[in-house]
């Protein structure tokens, strides 16, 4: 089974915010990038994907780890007026259906051989959101997806024999 990539995942996100119609923005979960486009002129609906966390355990049937990771998304849509209630469910039911549609998407391609293959869909969990940021409003989907790792032996030719004589950061 294939590890976990980054790059591909970050990738595969970007794309869906490319393809789906109701999406202006795309943005990762590091709250110095979404504050910071608050300021200058975040895109709505905003699709952000939540920062990827996890953790590995052994698979007593196999020589291999099982890496879990949590992964998500939420999508978002700002409400001028603080007190908009009738807009505030507009935008919940809307994003509410972009999000299904972003699962549907993952539910398809976890069909077709791409890595989106491991969403363990019995994970799938979302959450109402708002007011967030700057009175935002949407809904945030979490799943786990799963990988193997099947080699966690040491490689020596990954590190070096001597250590390096200038470091940037901790000097105690």
């Amino acid at each position: 089974m294939g590890n976990f990539n980054v790059t591909e995942y970050l990738q595969y996100y970007r794309s869906i915010a490319t393809l789906h119609p109701s999406i202006n923005g795309f943005y990762t979960m590091d709250i110095n990038e979404v504050l910071g486009d608050l300021r200058s002129g975040m895109k709505y609906p905003a699709l952000i994907l939540n920062s990827v966390n996890g953790f590995l355990s052994r698979n007593l049937s196999a020589d291999n780890t099982q890496n879990l990771v949590k992964a998500g998304f939420m999508v978002i849509d700002h409400v001028d007026s603080v007190d908009d209630f009738q807009k505030e469910m507009q935008i919940l039911g809307d994003t509410f259906d972009t999000c299904i549609d972003i699962l549907t998407k993952l539910m398809k391609d976890a069909q077709c051989g791409t890595f989106i293959r491991k969403l363990d869909v019995d994970s799938i969990k979302y959450e109402m959101l708002g007011p967030v940021f700057d009175n935002d409003f949407g809904f945030m989907f979490t799943f786990d997806l799963r990988f193997f790792i099947s080699d966690l032996s040491y490689k020596p030719d990954r590190w070096l024999s001597e250590p390096k004589e200038i470091m940037a950061g901790f000097q105690g």
